[in-house]
């Protein structure tokens, strides 16, 4: 992929979590139980960092606990929002929360004992950004400490239309995105078209590659989510 390409299409997710953040939060306040279970990873008096952290749910797992929180987005509509519904953990110094890129975290070398990475990943597009991602995540995590990755399961049979006609369009010639890249719509409640989200398709086996080549030790790894259980990928990792 071209970088103007991915640059462009960084500025696109931007955007169109911008536009839905309002929907967007309204819809995601469940936290999954298997968060609560990636989350025990944290222990008490540690530091987290909460990459590409949405509208904040993951901070639930964390409350009552002595851990101070970090979540950053690149999203400025949704972290107004996260903001605004925890003041109390904002002004007590549990919480906090960064508008920023993920290119070059604001945070000095070896800043958290975990970082978790819910369901954001998957949104960065061409091997060059998520390589560049994962060295930043690296840096940023203290020796020893904790990686947690989840990525949405594209390869599910209600997603896999979308993997195909993507897949022959740049087969033909007729896209910019990478092989196995896809935009998935985003409906409001009336079912309107809102945005065209950008993914990429990790597949387990790609995304423990990529977990490898940051120079993490691989942990755990599995599927998570939905009926079947296959809804989410992800993996646990630790820096050595």
């Amino acid at each position: 992929m071209h970088k103007q390409y991915a640059n462009y299409l960084i500025e696109k997710t931007r955007a169109d979590y911008d536009r839905i953040a309002s929907d967007f939060d309204r819809t995601r306040g469940y936290v999954w139980k298997e968060l609560e279970r990636f989350g025990e990873r944290a222990k008490e008096g540690q530091k987290v960092l909460d990459f590409g952290c949405g509208n904040g749910r993951f901070l639930e797992v964390f409350k009552g606990k002595n851990i101070a929180y970090t979540g950053i987005d690149q999203s400025e509509r949704l972290i107004e929002r996260v903001r605004a519904k925890y003041a109390h953990e904002i002004t007590d110094g549990s919480a906090r929360f960064i508008a920023s890129s993920g290119d070059t975290l604001p945070f000095p070398d070896a800043s958290f004992d975990c970082v978790f990475s819910i369901a954001a990943l998957h949104h960065i597009p061409s091997a060059e950004k998520r390589d560049a991602v994962m060295r930043e995540l690296r840096r940023v995590l203290a020796p020893r400490g904790t990686l947690v990755i989840t990525v949405w399961n594209l390869w599910q049979k209600k997603y896999r239309a979308l993997v195909v006609r993507a897949a022959l369009a740049k087969i033909m010639g007729r896209s910019q995105l990478d092989l196995f890249d896809v935009f998935v719509p985003w409906k409001n409640s009336r079912g309107d078209v809102q945005a065209q989200r950008y993914y990429y398709c990790f597949s387990l086996f790609s995304l423990k590659r990529l977990i490898r080549q940051a120079g993490f030790s691989l942990q755990e790894s599995g599927y998570f989510g939905g009926k079947r259980g296959r809804f989410n990928m992800y993996v646990i990792a630790v820096k050595e």
